[in-house]
């Protein structure tokens, strides 16, 4: 696929099939993650691949158990997606290793895009944080989470500002 097909076709998908996600094409999904930008090429990020169902479960049964909102859709979808990607980091410039971390999670899912592959950016995840920091025995920031998997439908594009609506030429 050309780069602008890509990013047209990306995606938040929802609802994905059993199909298995091989760990190579994890991997692949990973490796174009850290070879996005960083400020002063800290490289503040860390990946933690969970593929385990019954540790998904689990992750998606705790959020849905503390969660203040509703995130049962996006519990499911912990549950059901081939592998979960949490993304923690080491935060010591705030908002530029932040946006850091958000350079390279934009990598995989495009990536992922580009291999067929669906993916959910779940901010909801950090409701869990010190559940999650403790369970994997670590002192990182969680910055988010990444569900990837096969998917059978692709849904209908968002609607988006136009660029007159979010710029400003001089």
């Amino acid at each position: 696929m050309e780069f602008k097909e890509v990013i047209n076709k990306r995606r938040s998908i929802r609802h994905f099939n059993g199909k298995t996600l091989n760990d190579a094409t994890i991997k692949e999904i990973l490796e174009s993650a850290i070879i996005a930008p960083s400020a002063k090429n800290k490289q503040p990020w860390h990946f933690i691949v969970i593929k385990d169902q019954l540790l998904k479960k689990e992750i998606g049964d705790m959020l849905e158990h503390k969660s203040n909102i509703d995130t049962k859709l996006t519990c499911d979808v912990i549950r059901e997606c081939q592998s979960l990607v949490l993304v923690f980091g080491k935060i010591e410039d705030n908002i530029m290793d932040v946006v850091s971390i958000g350079a390279a999670i934009e990598n995989m899912i495009l990536e992922a895009t580009n291999l067929g592959v669906g993916s959910l950016w779940i901010g909801f995840i950090r409701q869990i944080e010190q559940e999650l920091k403790e369970k994997f025995k670590n002192d990182d920031t969680l910055i988010s989470a990444v569900a990837l998997g096969y998917f059978d439908t692709l849904p209908n594009p968002r609607p988006r500002k136009t660029l007159e609506e979010v710029s400003k030429w001089y």
